[in-house]
């Protein structure tokens, strides 16, 4: 699911592309998480993980760290071009209630990550890229029943993270992330896209779990392939979902280009 937001008041002026003096506009939201606003005991919105509506659709979330990774897909428009300048992700430490996240890592790729041919157009791997951890909704499930709009075990936090500003032409891209939760050393995980009375939620290039080194057990959908990306559905359905992750920056749209009497800037 790709939804643009072009918020941000555009002009252009001769020979020139102009983008309004507003920064961090909105430019990507892949998708909701949050199907139950204010509907949690606590007055604070709620994720609903629908296990009970859809058979084997029990994912709460998929693993986003300390050793695991993330990707999905999104698309700059033709005719425009964003600077991204920051990203905003999703994530729960099962039992952390409230207590910040410590840690974010965010690579913009030109290409499907790690794939041939493939760019590393922003690598925050080097370097925390965390600026925020902010606590919000609540995930739970229909199946635990008369407390599923009560249980506190799983608090979403929004983690704001920093990308140095990066220039992107239309195209397609991936943002992979991995995330470290209060207890550094603990299963960290995103929610999925998440829509009532919606099974399957992704919309384009099917999202991606990087595996780790050392997974043991058998049954766990990582036992063997070590260091690869690999898709996943939803549980043990057969429903794929997209992941929900925001892009912020400044949008310029190409006037002057769309009529050919301009070249663009430069972009990857």
């Amino acid at each position: 699911m790709k939804v643009f937001s072009h918020s941000a008041p555009l002009c252009m002026l001769a020979g020139m592309l102009v983008a309004s003096p507003a920064l961090g506009v909105q430019l990507v939201s892949n998708g909701p998480f949050i199907t139950n606003p204010g509907a949690h005991a606590s007055g604070e919105d709620v994720s609903l993980a629908q296990d009970v509506t859809y058979s084997g659709y029990t994912a709460l979330g998929f693993n986003a760290g300390p050793d695991y990774r993330l990707a999905d897909d999104f698309s700059v428009p033709p005719g425009h071009y964003w600077t991204i300048t920051s990203t905003r992700l999703f994530a729960y430490q099962t039992g952390a209630g409230d207590a910040p996240f410590t840690d974010a890592r965010v690579i913009i790729w030109q290409g499907q990550p790690d794939g041939f041919g493939s760019i590393k157009l922003f690598d925050g791997t080097v370097s925390n890229n965390l600026v925020s951890s902010t606590p919000g909704a609540y995930r739970t499930a229909q199946s635990f029943g008369a407390t599923m709009f009560s249980d506190t075990a799983r608090r979403i936090h929004t983690l704001e993270t920093a990308v140095t500003p990066l220039l992107l032409g239309p195209g397609a891209y991936w943002i992979d992330w991995q995330v470290k939760g209060p207890t550094p050393t603990s299963a960290v995980f995103t929610p999925p896209v998440s829509i009532l009375g919606q099974a399957s939620t992704f919309l384009g290039g099917f999202p991606r779990l990087k595996c780790p080194s050392g997974i043991t057990d058998p049954e766990d959908e990582c036992f063997g392939p070590t260091g690869q990306w690999i898709l996943f559905n939803n549980g043990t359905s057969s429903y794929v979902v997209d992941l929900p992750f925001e892009l912020h920056g400044t949008d310029v749209i190409d006037a002057i280009f769309e009529t050919g009497f301009e070249t663009p800037p430069a972009s990857p």
